[in-house]
């Protein structure tokens, strides 16, 4: 297994609830838990969130500030 895909594998399994909105990858960029050692290295979504899913969050968006 990479490294990639071992801190991929960690961050989904740590953060990601399939019953909460967004895919795994989502949950992962809006994972707010900066002293986690994985947290600069977490895999990012590369398109943008949806506003819905960042709103279920209480994330406004940066077209919504």
């Amino acid at each position: 297994m990479s490294l990639s895909n071992a801190i991929n594998n960690k961050c989904k399994d740590c953060i990601y609830d399939s019953k909460a909105p967004g895919t795994w990858r989502a949950q992962v960029t809006i994972c707010s838990v900066n002293s986690c050692p994985l947290w600069e290295v977490r895999p990012k979504k590369t398109r943008n969130i949806p506003k819905s899913v960042l709103l279920s969050y209480g994330i406004k968006s940066a077209e919504s500030k």
